[in-house]
């Protein structure tokens, strides 16, 4: 963009921000590797894909006891900050607020609610992991999980999501 058309959209920014049209925020974004900018999630194109289910133990911390979550990105799960279950599912009332074990990370995660957690759907417990999918993007606003810092590009740009 030459100047004068970059100073308009500093300018057109400013004002909007001034009328709280828009704020800066740190939010989970689509990212185009090919473009090597974000996209809006109107220009994302989603596909259902057949995959499968893993099931993963975690160790509820000071007890001899586990607790299963069903995902179906394990390759996460070391980024796991939380797992989440519904506070209405009877199976799980007794462990929330306490902590678990993230397994080969060997990290104290919290075990929290949200009735964002399909008690039907695998085990009833969501890992939740901050550069996860975008349905994910509820609980992580809302329950301000733990920030990371996710440097992935060549150009070593830093994109924060939650």
């Amino acid at each position: 963009m030459d100047e004068g058309l970059s100073n308009a959209v500093k300018y057109v920014f400013v004002k909007l921000y001034e009328k709280g049209l828009i704020y800066k925020g740190k939010r989970m974004i689509n990212w185009c590797p090919y473009c090597n900018t974000s996209i809006s999630d109107a220009e994302v194109e989603y596909e259902e894909e057949p995959t499968h289910l893993w099931h993963i133990r975690y160790k509820i911390t000071g007890t001899d006891k586990y607790i299963t979550v069903a995902t179906t990105r394990p390759e996460t799960m070391l980024g796991d900050t939380a797992v989440a279950v519904n506070p209405e599912d009877e199976r799980y009332t007794d462990i929330i607020g306490k902590t678990c074990i993230l397994p080969i990370m060997n990290k104290e995660i919290p075990i929290i609610a949200d009735e964002f957690v399909e008690k039907e759907f695998g085990t009833g417990c969501v890992n939740v992991t901050p550069f996860g999918t975008q349905i994910l993007k509820h609980l992580k606003l809302k329950r301000f999980v733990e920030l990371i810092t996710n440097y992935f590009n060549e150009n070593r740009r830093e994109l924060v999501v939650c």
